[in-house]
């Protein structure tokens, strides 16, 4: 494994030492730091240490971009000795003394909730995938196991989501995991969620109710998790430590298990009703979605703001089977991926030309554009509108045609099998062009015609 300890010394200077340093984390590409002190955080030097791709202030966490080989860093930033002493344990996360804005909270938590399945999800798509056109081509029988078993890979992610979502927001929520799986399973038990049909009349202990099934749902489970986890620390306060062991997981489950079916359920199931009718609202015109979404959809990425968006077009894919905006939030990738390529082949320095090269490398293969976004497209306004109206003309194309996801899937290479069985797979596979060609021409205008001379 190589060495990253001169780059780890000058990112913990950056963020205001180890003292300074709460707490970190890390996804696909970037460090996340929870700090004592955020005015501490020195994005100008830290854009300028080499190995760093750019800085982000975002969901109440300091972020340093370090690119696909942030795992590398982040293990060996997590075993230095002041950090170990300091109690930080790998992935492990703390709550921050600072003030968090109630949206960039939101945005965390989805974040913790969500983060640790994305992966699963997009492999499970990409699984889905191809035994879907394996089905279609006759080679597999649909009814059968083989099928059964290689489609279960996402749809179970899917289904169970309720009980998968309670151990992450458990952990995020600071209550015992075990209970909360235990609480998930519970509800999505067959004989319990069997005779919970949404909408239909059911009765417990007596009391009548709205039923609500939660199979795909996240939001009860999230509430029940949240409210559980207060009942939790108060049973810790008023139980003598010896009775514990016993009594903490059984009141919670006795109270919360029937509690999430008669309370949160039907809560839950209303505000899902609301964010459904706002969502078919906002996406009664899928031309509008794809080229919004086309146009726009990375920056929202890039701000961390996805993990409130994500999660409800997977709970509405998950309720009617295919969603528009994930197809289209695609092409902002793509529309990048042109934009670098043009940079990396017109562009007079060769700094950068081997940095766009290795960022559309990075996201032609995998789909990751944090590398092309921060180290090329976000140094030029002129590059960030291109990619812009690249995506924005990806996703027109998408709208026109209808285009759906019925797999979570990332966008690159080894993920495009995900997106074999979306709606109208060939209007998916223009737009990808049309993106990738907008952002590749009109990138190359830009270039030779030195709008953009932060390249020259």
């Amino acid at each position: 494994m190589k060495d990253y300890s001169t780059l780890i010394q000058e990112i913990i200077k950056g963020v205001g030492g180890t003292s300074n340093i709460e707490n970190c984390i890390h996804c696909a590409t970037r460090l996340r730091f929870t700090l004592k002190d955020g005015s501490k955080f020195d994005e100008k030097a830290l854009k300028n240490v080499k190995g760093v791709l750019g800085t982000l202030v975002s969901s109440g966490y300091y972020q340093v971009l370090i690119g696909t080989h942030v795992t590398d860093v982040y293990n060996q930033l997590m075993d230095l000795p002041e950090l170990k002493e300091k109690g930080l344990v790998v992935s492990e996360e703390v709550d921050s003394k600072e003030k968090v804005g109630l949206l960039d909270r939101f945005s965390r938590l989805m974040s913790d909730v969500y983060a640790p399945y994305i992966p699963l999800l997009a492999t499970g798509g990409i699984a889905s995938g191809i035994i879907g056109l394996l089905a279609n081509m006759g080679i597999v029988d649909s009814a059968g196991l083989t099928y059964q078993t290689f489609y279960a890979i996402f749809y179970a992610l899917i289904n169970f989501f309720p009980i998968l979502l309670a151990f992450t927001a458990a952990k995020h929520f600071k209550c015992n995991q075990y209970v909360a799986v235990t609480l998930g399973a519970a509800i999505m038990y067959p004989g319990v969620s069997n005779l919970l049909v949404t909408g239909e009349k059911a009765s417990l202990l007596g009391i009548n109710f709205t039923a609500y099934n939660f199979t795909g749902s996240f939001i009860p489970i999230l509430l029940a998790i949240f409210f559980m986890s207060y009942f939790e620390k108060t049973l810790k306060k008023l139980l003598p430590e010896i009775t514990q062991f016993i009594l903490l997981p059984l009141l919670c489950l006795v109270v919360f298990v029937p509690l999430t079916i008669l309370v949160f359920g039907p809560i839950g199931g209303m505000i899902a009703n609301g964010i459904t009718a706002v969502y078919n609202l906002i996406c009664g015109n899928t031309i509008l979605v794809g080229v919004v979404f086309g146009a726009f959809f990375s920056l929202v990425i890039l701000l961390g703001m996805h993990w409130a968006i994500t999660p409800i077009l997977l709970g509405v894919m998950a309720e009617q089977g295919f969603e528009p905006a994930l197809a289209a939030g695609g092409m902002g990738n793509y529309a990048a991926l042109g934009v670098c390529l043009a940079v990396a082949l017109f562009a007079k320095n060769a700094g950068d030309k081997a940095t766009a090269g290795s960022a559309a490398f990075t996201n032609a293969l995998c789909g990751i554009t944090e590398p092309g976004l921060y180290g090329i497209i976000l140094r030029s306004k002129w590059l960030i509108g291109s990619m812009i109206v690249s995506g924005a003309v990806g996703g027109l194309i998408l709208g026109i045609g209808k285009v759906a996801a019925t797999n979570f899937a990332f966008s690159g290479i080894l993920a495009f099998s995900g997106w074999l069985g979306c709606v109208n797979f060939p209007m998916y596979c223009i737009g990808i062009v049309t993106a990738i060609l907008v952002g590749f021409i009109t990138t190359s205008v830009l270039l030779k015609s030195g709008k953009v001379k932060e390249f020259d």
